[in-house]
């Protein structure tokens, strides 16, 4: 799971460059997201430091592609507390979490297929 920091799009012409948008009415729109990971580590609590940066003490950062972004959730039903964690206030968005989960294989193989 991952909190958006940052986006950006193609601009126009010949020789496009990415710029940096605010916002935008669509994902498809948007060409890369900057967006800080948390990992899963009990029940529907999330952790900026994944097991990949524990020793560090260090945050996860990533850029992705749009295709890359599955599923958007409300703030509202997001709640970010101090020691770099956030928990789903919301058991459908857990619910949703763990479907997208379980086909994770799925999913990866797809992305692979889609980015060959």
């Amino acid at each position: 799971m991952g909190k958006v920091v940052t986006m950006y799009s193609k601009t126009a012409g010949k020789c496009r460059k990415y710029a940096s948008v605010m916002d935008s009415s669509s994902i498809p729109a948007i060409s890369k997201l900057g967006i800080q990971g948390f990992e899963n580590s009990i029940a529907n609590a999330f952790s900026a430091t994944s097991q990949a940066t524990t020793l560090l003490d260090m945050n996860y950062f990533q850029l992705i592609t749009s295709i890359q972004f599955l599923v958007v959730f409300l703030t509202s039903s997001v709640i970010i507390q101090k020691k770099r964690s956030l928990v789903l206030d919301n058991s459908y968005l857990m619910s949703a979490f763990r479907n997208l989960k379980s086909q994770e294989r799925q999913l990866t193989a797809a992305l692979k297929v889609f980015n060959a």
